[in-house]
Order: C-alpha cells, then sequence, then structure tokens
C-alpha cells in the first residue's frame, strides 16, 4: 500500500512540475518580457514619458537578436537567456 501511495505521489509531481515548465515555456519570451517592462514603465516610472523607447525597446531589439534580457538595477540585474525571441 505505501508503494502504491509513494507511486500516485511521484506521478503527482511529476505532472505538476510538466504544467509549470509548460507555463514557464510560455512566458519565457522576448514579448512577454517586453510587456513587464512596459507595465513597469507605466507604474514604477509613470513620470518617464520615454522610459519605453529608451529602456525597453532596446532591450528587446537585444533580446530578439540574442534571445537574453538583462533586467534593470531596480529589478536585480537578472540576466535571462534561452527565451523565445519572438
Amino acid at each position: 500500500m505505501t508503494r502504491l501511495s509513494l507511486t500516485a505521489a511521484i506521478a503527482a509531481l511529476a505532472a505538476l512540475s510538466v504544467m509549470t515548465l509548460a507555463d514557464y515555456a510560455q512566458a519565457a519570451s522576448c514579448s512577454n518580457s517586453m510587456s513587464t517592462c512596459v507595465s513597469r514603465c507605466k507604474t514604477k516610472y509613470a513620470s518617464d514619458k520615454n522610459c519605453v523607447s529608451d529602456h525597453c525597446t532596446p532591450k528587446l531589439n537585444t533580446c530578439k537578436s540574442t534571445g537574453c534580457w538583462q533586467q534593470g538595477g531596480d529589478f536585480g540585474n537578472t540576466l535571462t537567456c534561452n527565451l523565445d525571441k519572438r
């Protein structure tokens, strides 16, 4: 009985991890990173009317060629690569 419960638990965790990876794969794109950047410009930097053109658009162009998005300093300078280039 314990072996069956353990097998069921492993199967449930495997299914959960597949869903999580699928959700991540959908979110891991240059265009989704751009959307996040635009949202941050509108909320955190609302007074900077050129935030999107000066900050997000160059990052999008770089991402479309390299597949990597570099977060700004206020967001940890995290570099995320292997993004879908669309």
